[in-house]
């Protein structure tokens, strides 16, 4: 969740605090004002591309800043990235009109691939571009998967896929003559040789972290070593001998009284313990030793396997078994002959196994899309568009015929009709879904998925496009409602949504000696009051405020 935020000259925004609050935030304000280049520096605080243009006329950079409630994801995400993982999370961007921005995450330098991946686990930001998604169908097929909740099959699919295609790959190169095969040769033998210089073992990355923060807080680690040892034996007041006096102490007594006596045998005993802690403690404190060098070794080696994730797509403990596989593919082209028939034979398992993960994929959307169709026309039906019609339209089957049909997402091309008005045949949603249609479909789905996924704010920019009166009033319901689940940020114009709000930030602007400023303010109720006035075109009137209360006073639940 996003808690506060805190930019400084970006575009007409000069400085600038929001806090924000759980459930429904609205942000409104006359058009112009800001709003979007709120939404725009959050995005930035995301990983979205920066660029100097957003930069304050006569300033140098700017800045914005976001404190930010981190999940268990977000967190596990941070320590992978070796960054301090903490409940709170700030990140801090700065652009800079040289180009060289910078980004900070709790308090330490980042690179902008990795807050783009946190990113992805904080914020999610639908603007009129995510509207527009709802027009492309080869789209749709995402947003029943997400409804669905297929990730597992979407797995098996993927690991099912990816099994067939490199198996196909092989024979296909079996398949291509000397001149193709020589080809494949020279890019499998140069993949083969990269990761032979590279030597990845499976675990080697974890012990390279781990060596790392070693080599991070040597001195830290050496200190405290010394000052135990020093404090145990070694130190000017060391406390075994302390306790040696002691013993003897309890030695000397037991000349009276045996059961005290026997009290300084357990003292040795505990004496002797602590000398070998003050031993082991001295012997490590002696080996840590800080080592650049060794350090920028191990920077050098994570950022090898790295590249090498990224460039053969898996994870370090797999690279090997890449490797074992480049070596078997080797000696088969190096071959005087390749078995093509084994090959096909493999190609066809491999096949029948995608075209299986494939069924067992489409079964489970053909049901999810049922599910789907019930439940969006009730919520469309409640966001103002009765009598709506919507159907999830399959084009093909998964008859595992034709493998061209397969992908690393099944055999399935589906597309979302929908008819707006009784009695109208449903045609596709791409050809006649208007702008308010379009927006109204997307908050439905959303809220359909409120309850899955990670991500904890969803930011809303100008869902009411094309709509007003009574459908207002319902989209805004539906995103307080919605605001139960995770925090929704709302950028609006209409008052009927803004009444709903549980937290309501104006923006304004203003010119200030010469120069146009945006500020935000959090409202109280009559301030709100006024606001909606404003919004409704009446700002001042008994009417409007009569109106304003009246709608204020239908937020349900």
């Amino acid at each position: 969740m996003l808690r506060e935020l805190r930019i400084n000259n970006v575009a007409i925004i000069d400085q600038m605090a929001l806090g924000f609050a759980p459930g429904l935030n609205v942000l409104t304000g006359e058009t112009g004002a800001g709003k979007s280049i709120i939404t725009r520096a959050i995005g930035l605080l995301c990983g979205g591309r920066a660029s100097a243009d957003l930069i304050r006329t006569e300033a140098d950079e700017a800045e914005i800043e976001g404190l930010f409630d981190a999940d268990p994801a977000a967190r596990a995400m941070l320590s992978e990235s070796g960054l301090p993982a903490d409940d709170e999370l700030v990140v801090r961007r700065v652009i800079a009109r040289g180009g060289k921005g910078r980004i900070f995450i709790n308090g330490s330098l980042s690179t902008a691939t990795v807050l783009a991946r946190l990113g992805e686990r904080l914020i999610h930001v639908y603007g009129q571009h995510d509207y527009a998604l709802l027009l492309k169908p080869e789209s749709h097929l995402d947003f029943l998967d997400q409804f669905g909740g297929h990730d597992h099959e979407l797995r098996a699919m993927r690991a099912a896929h990816a099994a067939f295609r490199e198996a196909a790959d092989r024979l296909a190169s079996a398949q291509a003559g000397v001149a193709n095969r020589a080809q494949r040769l020279e890019l499998v033998r140069f993949q083969a040789e990269e990761l032979t210089k590279a030597q990845p073992t499976a675990g080697e990355e974890d012990e390279l972290r781990r060596e790392r923060e070693r080599q991070r807080h040597a001195e830290k680690l050496a200190r405290v070593c010394q000052e135990t040892d020093d404090a145990l034996s070694s130190g000017e007041q060391p406390i075994a001998n302390a306790l040696s006096r002691l013993a003897a102490t309890l030695e000397d007594a037991g000349r009276i009284d045996p059961d005290i006596g026997a009290r300084a045998t357990t003292l040795r005993d505990a004496i002797a313990q602590l000398e070998d802690v003050a031993l082991d403690l001295r012997r490590a404190g002696e080996q840590i030793e800080g080592d650049p060098a060794r350090l920028e070794e191990i920077e050098e080696r994570l950022a090898l396997y790295g590249r090498l994730k990224r460039k053969y797509d898996c994870d370090a403990d797999t690279l090997a078994a890449k490797l074992e596989a480049f070596e078997r593919e080797l000696q088969m082209l190096e071959g005087s002959d390749a078995d093509t028939d084994a090959l096909r034979a493999e190609c066809e398992r491999h096949g029948a196994t995608a075209w299986q993960a494939a069924r067992v994929l489409s079964s489970r959307r053909t049901k999810a899309a049922r599910d789907l169709e019930k439940r969006l026309i009730e919520e469309i039906a409640s966001l103002g568009m009765h009598g709506a019609t919507f159907r999830v339209v399959f084009h093909e089957e998964a008859d595992g015929k034709d493998d061209t049909r397969l992908s690393a997402t099944g055999a399935d091309s589906i597309e979302f009709y929908l008819s707006a008005n009784p009695g109208e045949e449903v045609r596709p949603l791409a050809r006649i879904a208007s702008g308010g249609e379009l927006s109204r479909i997307m908050l439905a789905l959303k809220a359909l998925t409120a309850g899955a996924g990670e991500v904890g704010t969803l930011i809303f920019d100008e869902v009411d496009t094309g709509i007003g009166g009574a459908t207002a009033e319902a989209v805004g319901q539906r995103l307080h409602s919605l605001g139960r689940h995770r925090q929704i940020l709302s950028i609006t114009h209409l008052p009927q949504i803004a009444a709903l709000a549980d937290h309501h930030l104006a923006i304004a602007k203003e010119v200030r000696r010469g120069r146009t400023v945006t500020s935000a303010r959090e409202l109280s109720v009559d301030e709100r009051i006024a606001e909606i006035g404003r919004m409704l075109g009446a700002a001042g009137s008994d009417e409007s405020e009569r109106y304003a209360r009246r709608l204020m006073a239908n937020k349900q639940g």
